[in-house]
């Protein structure tokens, strides 16, 4: 017995025998066939994860394919396909059977609107408890959404801001005020247009939000900001025009290789016929027809690329993949261009395909004082990305433990999943990587610049207790470190 099927073994040796009398393995083992070869033609970190975690991907196929035969039940085989895919350590694949689905329906109306715009009211965790250090909690009509504590360290007054999430559509009640400040539809249909207006109004006002408690702490004579972002699971790009707040650095966008699916050939496409509507603007000034014409040449290059394919199936019997899955990183996280000054582009109708951040309203450099990233293992893909741009431009110091390593999850044409035929199972994958500025792949986690002795049993207390004699040893004065400097620890 190998030892994936050994892990199992007494989980089955506990397995009634009605479950193994009913127990179909063929179709679980339909469902891995389609998982092997889904993974080989779309998972961007494989080759990292073969790499950097030295998976033999055949004898995983092996071992998953013998745990199957003799899983014995649905429900373990159901966690037996579940380590398969968690084996490649990347947070962005996973599976979700039919009955972990949810139904939403709602009558029409707001709530409908905005749950058919996938708005939801996340369970945001707390996040560290500083009141208990000696923190003062200042409250203020963002509080509840965006909590901000003062510090008095050696070094003077330190905010805290927390960001709980960057999942901009978990923020629910935004949504409801989004739809009363554009309308409801009268003919009780939100088409497109319709969605893009309340959405870009709701991320205006949780931008907004953020932005009043950056100015409350500034109007408490904070010495410098700390952004929690500790258990901060991710979310969308709204990361990006946050981070861009907090700093007067002009954030240089890491760059995006993306894999050649469809997804990504359907986003070129489209981003190129906005392109060229735009060109057809015979007011076009020449600033913005240079801009587009670059635009358009680099995404048709990526069209290019994104149409290539080829068979990466040898993978599994222990061949090379034969091909690059990923297309080269011509492109930039933020589209084609790595930055633009707020409201650049917001004119054109392909702004996002030239630079995404110019679908958000935000200030620049509304902070320009020193600033600080408190991380742990809990925070992940876009919470790391909010770390990656801030560090890789010397822009903050990270503060606190390696984090998830997510990465980049879906940048194209929408969360494209597929559905096993054995089992009815939705297979998500990822269809992305976020490229840091010395050439590392973002799923490899965040290395703090100040490693704080987080234990894996810590509660928040005590990690806040631990953090606090790090804080006290800060130098408000010092600048942050250069780009990926090694961790040291803290005192």
């Amino acid at each position: 017995m190998t030892r994936l099927a050994a892990a199992f073994a007494v989980l089955i040796a506990f397995a009634a025998p009605a479950a193994a009398a009913s127990y179909d393995a063929e179709r679980w083992l339909a469902d891995l066939d389609e998982i092997k070869a889904i993974v080989a033609a779309r998972a961007p970190n494989l080759d990292w994860s073969v790499a950097e975690r030295g998976l033999d991907l055949p004898a995983l196929a092996h071992e998953t394919a013998e745990a199957l035969r003799e899983a014995g039940s649905d429900a373990i085989a159901r966690q037996v396909l579940r380590d398969f895919v968690g084996r490649f350590g990347d947070g962005h694949i996973s599976l979700v059977f039919p009955d972990e689905r949810r139904d939403e329906t709602l009558p029409w109306g707001t709530a409908s609107i905005c749950r058919g715009l996938g708005y939801e009211d996340e369970a945001r965790p707390a996040g560290l408890p500083f009141e208990r250090i000696g923190g003062l909690a200042i409250a203020t009509p963002d509080s509840a959404v965006f909590p901000i504590h003062v510090l008095d360290l050696p070094a003077g007054k330190l905010g805290v801001l927390r960001i709980p999430s960057f999942y901009e559509w978990g923020y629910y009640q935004f949504c409801p005020q989004a739809v009363a400040e554009v309308g409801l539809p009268e003919d009780g249909e939100c088409n497109e247009e319709c969605g893009a207006a309340i959405g870009q109004k709701a991320a205006e006002l949780l931008t907004m939000a953020v932005a009043r408690q950056i100015e409350r702490l500034k109007a408490e004579n904070v010495g410098a900001i700390a952004v929690d972002i500790t258990q901060n699971g991710g979310g969308s790009l709204w990361l990006d025009p946050v981070a861009r707040m907090l700093t007067p650095v002009k954030l240089k966008a890491p760059r995006l290789a993306f894999t050649r699916t469809e997804g990504w050939r359907r986003t070129f496409t489209d981003h190129l016929a906005l392109i060229d509507g735009d060109l057809a603007n015979p007011a076009l000034g020449a600033e913005d027809r240079a801009a587009l014409e670059q635009a358009r040449a680099v995404t048709q290059a990526a069209l290019e690329e994104a149409n290539g394919s080829c068979d990466r199936s040898g993978l599994w019997l222990g061949q090379g993949g034969g091909c690059a899955l990923l297309g080269p990183d011509t492109l930039f996280a933020t589209g084609v261009f790595d930055y633009a000054p707020p409201g650049a582009y917001s004119r054109l109708a392909a702004a996002p395909a030239l630079f995404f951040s110019a679908l958000y309203a935000y200030q620049e450099g509304l902070w320009q004082g020193p600033l600080y990233v408190l991380m742990d293992e809990g925070s992940a893909s876009a919470a790391e990305h909010f770390a990656t741009i801030l560090k890789d431009n010397g822009a903050a110091t990270l503060i606190g433990e390696p984090t998830f390593g997510a990465g980049c999850g879906w940048m194209s044409s929408g969360e494209q999943s597929t559905i096993l035929s054995g089992t009815g199972a939705e297979l998500y994958m990822p269809d992305c990587v976020w490229i840091r500025a010395g050439g590392g792949n973002e799923v490899a986690g965040i290395e703090p610049d100040i490693l704080v002795p987080w234990r894996f049993f810590d509660v928040p207390l005590q990690k806040v207790r631990r953090l606090e004699n790090v804080l006290k040893s800060l130098d408000f004065s010092q600048p942050p470190p250069g780009a990926r400097p090694a961790a040291r620890s803290g005192p």
